[in-house]
């Protein structure tokens, strides 16, 4: 494969916990960058085969200080894995606003040899949202003002690891430096993978509470998206799609955009061919009362740490798209055709 000069990107994240740290030769002090916007997307993943040339811009620096650069990444899946992994990440300037629409190119590289190897690379979309969560008391909507987005691509990761990403910007119309990146591919992922069979899992329904606020924070409540279990949609013979999203409480402030712009359309178009399943990842008593964030039962029998969560199953139970935190509709309808047309 082709390779990289020496001294790869010295800025990391440790995917698990979404830290960001400065990472020198022997070692380096974690450190974050302030904003509340930036802080607020880090708690929310086909590339083409590699060319012959070098990463553009030179060497990786040895040093990269946050805040110095003209661009700074954040890595927004919350743990990575090998196979196929929908890669996303955000772009925020030195004032902590979102870098939007930019034109970005992805470059992979395998960190776990002795020397860097460039095994991928490919173009990043721009999937836009305007972030915003329903206030449960009053009922208002609450905005944050301006645009948000990430940019995504899928990217197969052969081997867990240590892996680097070079991110090649041009905003308009303006090519910045290469920006080097650093995080961890684990062996398996803690949430179900491409393939795997979805978890049959008994949630709550209307059939077991007194009224649907019960077990649904949206505003107005979801009723039609439950009223059968993920273990009783598996036998339907249909494809499902299961969106653990709570709009109230929603850290990332992305699950309503999630549940407005892509579950419900979907619903309003293929009701009849899919079966559409919204659970909330905690216990919404607990919630409402500021007591905590207890998980559902069904959230930890599928290991989700962060939320919005989307999955799509095929008639057969299998996992056949995944999608986490800023999702765009096209994404999942995709999908959800593919499996409707065999």
């Amino acid at each position: 494969g082709d390779r990289a000069p020496p001294g790869l990107p010295a800025v990391t994240a440790d995917t698990a916990t979404g830290a960001r740290a400065e990472s020198r030769a022997g070692g380096g002090a974690g450190l974050c960058r302030p904003g509340v916007l930036i802080l607020a997307l880090a708690a929310l993943g086909v590339a083409a085969c590699a060319g012959s040339s070098e990463p553009s811009g030179g060497r990786f620096p040895d040093v990269i200080t946050l805040g110095e650069g003209e661009v700074f990444p954040i890595l927004t899946n919350h743990t990575l894995a090998v196979g196929v992994n929908r890669f996303s990440l955000m772009l925020a300037d030195q004032e902590d606003s979102p870098l939007l629409g930019a034109d970005v190119l992805l470059r992979f590289f395998d960190l776990t040899g002795e020397e860097p190897v460039l095994k991928s690379q490919a173009d990043a979309r721009f999937i836009p949202v305007e972030l915003f969560f329903i206030d449960e008391r009053s009922g208002k909507e609450k905005r944050y003002e301006g645009g948000n987005g990430v940019y995504v691509t899928r990217v197969d990761f052969d081997a867990p690891g240590r892996w680097g990403v070079e991110i090649n910007v041009t905003a308009d119309g303006t090519q910045l430096e290469p920006i080097p990146f650093q995080f961890d591919v684990l062996e398996v992922s803690p949430e179900p993978a491409i393939g795997d069979p979805a978890p049959p899992s008994r949630q709550l329904t209307l059939a077991d509470v007194a009224h649907v606020t019960e077990i649904d924070s949206s505003f107005p409540p979801r009723p039609h998206m439950h009223e059968i279990t993920v273990a009783d949609a598996l036998t339907a013979g249909k494809p499902i799609l299961v969106a653990f999203a709570t709009p109230a409480f929603c850290e990332s402030r992305t699950c309503g955009p999630v549940m407005d712009t892509v579950m419900d359309p979907l619903y309003e178009t293929y009701a009849d061919e899919a079966v559409f399943i919204h659970i909330e990842p905690f216990q919404l008593k607990e919630l409402r009362e500021g007591i905590d964030r207890i998980p559902v039962e069904a959230t930890a029998e599928w290991g989700l740490q962060t939320e919005p969560w989307l999955f799509v199953i095929d008639e057969q139970g299998r996992i056949v798209g995944k999608f986490e935190g800023i999702i765009a509709l096209d994404e999942v309808e995709t999908v959800l055709v593919r499996v409707l047309e065999g």
